[in-house]
């Protein structure tokens, strides 16, 4: 009987392969490659709250898993064909996956 890592881990693999775009490289704020290959998923016209103002704005987030992402800096960015998306914020991050607003 599988145990619930081997079941997460084999969940994880079957979400990603069903949803992601693509491999990115993981940079961080200097440029740096801190990761290569990391399965992200890119979507685009999420909505996003914007605090000081309390207007609804259409932002783009990538989806990670967060253990693909260690060390992990808040100013770093994903280069995904040929494009660098630059982490702006932190959407969600339930503690496995990582949701991270991204500005190019």
């Amino acid at each position: 009987m599988a145990g619930f890592g081997d079941s997460l881990a084999a969940m994880d693999a079957a979400i990603m392969a069903s949803l992601n775009d693509g491999t990115a490289g993981y940079l961080n704020a200097a440029g740096t490659v801190l990761a290569s290959g990391v399965e992200v998923i890119l979507d685009r016209d999420v909505e996003r709250l914007d605090t000081v103002s309390g207007m609804l704005d259409r932002a783009v987030t990538i989806t990670v898993r967060k253990a693909s992402l260690q060390p992990f800096d808040r100013r770093g960015a994903f280069r995904l064909d040929g494009k660098t998306w630059h982490i702006d914020g932190i959407a969600t991050d339930d503690g496995h996956w990582l949701t991270l607003y991204v500005v190019p």
